[in-house]
């Protein structure tokens, strides 16, 4: 088998940076009323992309016909809406799916001329064959079987694949099926598993705590800070001996410099130099890194990046968040956004006068993020080691921490691109450096950036501690013998609870495990 991942995440399709993903369909090109009205120009597409051969059954996946380059690319596929008598029936066109979705991700990549952001092409999939005609009865066997088949259709076709789900019980058991086989996560090695499982068990005790930089919005096509100060030179029409003498300084100097021209050359039809800024970050759909962090499960959440992607994210992972300061209180989730986001331009901190106004304007927003790192783990991601930003956050939590806590793993880890010796030397005891790579390195590494995913995505997996699908309708095919026998057990004690017993402040407590667990209260409990 080739190189490939499949990871599994909760979110919506219509909102996930892919290459392709597939749109459940029949023969007859009948297109479920949620896709039609949540994809622009999707209708009169599929209509454009009629075939024999599908509507025959020769094919058993098409891409749309004329999709926009930069929008992830839908494939039809044919899957037994009605009659299916077995999950096996869903093997074809899966493969077909990966198969043909492979060519067509690749294809367009080499049309496209540019550099990939990254170096294996990601294919995204729901939970399909679940609907109206039997499958949904055995969502156990197909949620396994999917695996299992994607798995070794993905590593043929040499491509990634996603598995992206909306339901918490799906989710909860798909991530149990693939903790039961290790050769999941075989790209990495066994320090970063085991660094994985160290932060799994922070994140199941509540207390890991994502700190978001740039890296993490790239992975939906969102720019470095190198990236982002170069286009904001571009659009400066910076003269070649400006650009070159530009480069020399740091991102900091770069950005005060960069926004001085923009108040130089400030017209009315010009925009203003954060107006720049949120134009070049906002984005409409995210990626991987977003998608995996929100599915993390943790209640509190900081950020650097000024888009909405991980709000996004957050939302259709079903933990909606509050964004602080300009939402506070809106859920008992949050994300503190602590430089600013591209719906208020002006919030924006880029510059190194901004970052030296930052104490005076935000003392809260800072003294917020103190607290944060006092009591919980505090996770690094998508920094690079020559980011000015990183190193200004690192700085003041290593002036946060009392010094008789400044010993052992410390209170923070930083997942790092790539590696730098002098690094553990500067950090070690208040920050624990996990690099993807042992290569050093100064800017993004798309190999680098991939091999985070898969981590995350272990982290995810290794995160998850619901079991909501052990007594719910229709996952009992993927269960094993002993919980089979725990499910029923549970369940007989459920029956057997009389209504008296049921309102009792045991049987409250009773009850409400069971339905953690998946079961169904009969009407005289309520």
């Amino acid at each position: 088998m080739g190189e490939s991942h499949v990871f599994v995440t909760r979110g919506s399709l219509t909102n996930f940076a892919c290459d392709a993903w597939l749109l459940p369909t029949d023969r007859t090109y009948s297109i479920a009323a949620y896709w039609r009205n949540t994809v622009p120009g999707l209708e009169d597409a599929v209509q454009k992309s009629k075939d024999p051969g599908f509507a025959g059954g020769a094919v058993l996946a098409q891409p749309v016909h004329a999709w926009p380059a930069n929008d992830p690319l839908p494939v039809l596929t044919a899957v037994p809406y009605y009659g299916i008598s077995s999950v096996n029936e869903l093997i074809p066109p899966l493969r077909e799916f990966i198969c043909v979705a492979a060519d067509s991700a690749k294809r367009r990549r080499h049309v496209a001329g540019r550099e990939p952001s990254r170096p294996v092409p990601l294919l995204a999939m729901p939970l399909f064959g679940t609907g109206g005609g039997g499958a949904g009865l055995v969502k156990g066997d197909v949620i396994r079987l999917l695996l299992e088949e994607t798995r070794m259709a993905a590593a043929e076709a040499g491509v990634d694949v996603v598995l992206v789900l909306a339901n918490e019980k799906d989710f909860a058991l798909a991530q149990e099926l693939r903790k039961r086989q290790p050769q999941w996560w075989a790209p990495l090695d066994r320090e970063h598993q085991e660094q994985a499982a160290r932060l799994a068990a922070h994140a199941r005790d509540g207390r890991l705590v994502p700190f978001m930089g740039a890296g993490v919005s790239m992975s939906a096509g969102a720019p470095s800070w190198t990236d982002l100060l170069s286009a904001l030179a571009t659009a400066a029409h910076l003269s070649d001996s400006e650009r070159e003498s530009l480069k020399h300084r740091g991102h900091l100097d770069q950005a005060s410099i960069l926004r001085s021209m923009y108040e130089e050359r400030a017209g009315q039809d010009s925009p203003t130099f954060n107006q720049a800024i949120a134009k070049l970050v906002e984005l409409k759909r995210y990626g991987l890194a977003p998608a995996l962090l929100a599915s993390l499960g943790s209640r509190e959440a900081i950020t650097l990046n000024y888009d909405e992607l991980f709000e996004a994210a957050s939302d259709d992972a079903g933990v909606p968040r509050s964004v602080i300061p300009d939402g506070a209180g809106e859920h008992d989730d949050w994300l503190l956004k602590l430089h600013g986001s591209v719906t208020d331009p002006d919030s924006i901190v880029l510059t190194r006068d901004d970052y030296l106004g930052f104490s005076t304007s935000r003392n809260a927003l800072s003294a917020l993020v103190k607290a944060t790192l006092m009591t919980q783990h505090l996770l690094f991601v998508g920094f690079g080691l020559t980011d000015d930003h990183f190193h200004e956050i690192l700085h003041d939590v290593k002036q946060a921490l009392p010094k008789e806590s400044r010993t052992g793993e410390g209170s923070a880890t930083a997942l790092m691109l790539s590696t730098d010796p002098l690094d553990p030397r500067m950090w070690s005891n208040q920050l624990k450096l996990v690099p993807m790579s042992q290569e050093s390195r100064k800017e993004f590494n798309a190999s680098s950036g991939r091999t985070l995913e898969i981590f995350l995505d272990l982290l995810v997996a290794l995160s998850t501690d619901s079991h909501s699908y052990l007594l719910a309708e229709g996952y009992e095919g993927a269960l094993t013998e002993s919980e089979r026998s725990l499910r029923e057990t549970l369940l007989d004690l459920g029956k057997r609870l009389t209504d008296a017993e049921a309102q009792s402040s045991g049987g409250v407590r009773l009850r409400e495990m069971l339905a953690e667990l998946g079961a169904s209260a009969p009407s005289s409990w309520s």
